[in-house]
């Protein structure tokens, strides 16, 4: 499972939407959410000072 995949999962539990039985625009705003939450753990992960980034 990848991070993003771990990421969609906890939102939409936070948001209590069932992805299997959601419906289209339901699933455009857990698409949402879960950008916002991702952009958002880039950005602590950036601000940490033993964060590493892999590069190449």
């Amino acid at each position: 499972m990848t991070t993003h995949d771990s990421i969609r999962l906890w939102v939409a539990e936070q948001m209590h939407l069932d992805i299997e039985t959601a419906e289209a625009a339901e699933l455009a705003r857990l698409d949402g959410v879960t950008a916002a939450a991702e952009a958002g753990y880039v950005r602590t992960l950036l601000r940490l000072g033993e964060y590493r980034p892999l590069v190449g």
